[in-house]
Order: structure tokens, then sequence, then C-alpha cells
């Protein structure tokens, strides 16, 4: 599954990030900077499109009034996805869909790389805590909440 915003932009720092003299001791503050706007930009995008794909799991019933629905709460829940919504919701739909992705996703390490990024957005949004990921923890996280979108796509069955 490809993100190209957030690959992108993803590189596009990283070369930046490639340009700082390690022994500029602005470079730290540089790289919080932009790991805080990636972690921004990660999550809004995971946002949006787990809002689509339960969305697009309605559309498969037909009924336009469902997909309202659906649309409707499911807009107001994932303002911060973090797992335990998304399980929440799977439950919502059938308890074979949350402990599918649950025996999948949960106590691994695509879990913890989750966890990671929630919890790094959180500290950024609500100034709370600090951040405590780097650029490379980032790019080592990154791919792992990737299979998270991944399983939750499986799960619910849309192509």
């Amino acid at each position: 599954m490809s993100f190209l915003r957030i690959e992108s932009a993803l590189n596009t720092c990283q070369a930046h990030l490639n340009l700082l003299d390690s022994a500029d001791p602005n470079s730290a503050e540089i790289e919080a900077h932009i790991v805080s706007s990636l972690i921004v930009l990660i999550v809004s995008e995971y946002e949006e499109l787990i809002e689509r794909m339960f969305v697009d799991r309605a559309n498969l019933c037909g009924d336009t009034h469902v997909v309202c629905y659906i649309r409707t709460t499911i807009s107001q829940k994932f303002r911060n996805p973090d797992l335990s919504k998304i399980t929440g919701t799977l439950g919502q739909f059938g308890s074979d869909y949350k402990q599918n992705f649950s025996a999948k996703i949960l106590n691994t390490e695509y879990q913890a790389a989750w966890d990671n990024i929630m919890q790094a957005r959180h500290a950024i949004v609500h100034k709370s805590g600090t951040l405590n990921i780097t650029f490379g923890e980032l790019l080592a996280s990154y791919p792992k909440t990737k299979i998270v979108i991944s399983e939750l796509k499986n799960t619910l069955g849309i192509p």
C-alpha cells in the first residue's frame, strides 16, 4: 500500500536532514520540527483513509441510508485513530471483525509502531509530554503502520 503524499514528504525531509551538519547544535531542533510535521501528516492521512475504508465497507451493502449513517458516525470517531477506536468500531460491525483484526495486530510490532506514532501525535497536538521519536525511528515505524492499514482493509473485505 502506497501513500504518495507521506512518502514524498519523508523523502524530501530525509534529503534536507542529510544536508544538516550534525555538529550544529540546531540540527536536533530542526529534526524535531520536521518529525512533528511528518507525524501530523501521517496521522491526518490515516484518519481520512480509515474513515473512507469504513464508508467503502458500508457501500458494499448498497443502502444509501446506511452509508450516510456510517459516514456521519465515523467522521466523528477518528480524529485520533488509536487502535482501541479501530477495534471498537470493528466490534460494532461484528465480533469476528474485531477478533480477526486484533489477532493480527494487537501485541505485535505493528501495534507498537502505531502506538508510537499516535502518542507522538498526541504530544504534538495537545502539548502534553515531549516528542520522543527521532526521524530514524519514524522511518522504522512508518512501514509497520502500513501493515495496520492493510489488515484493516483485509478485515473489512474492501477492494
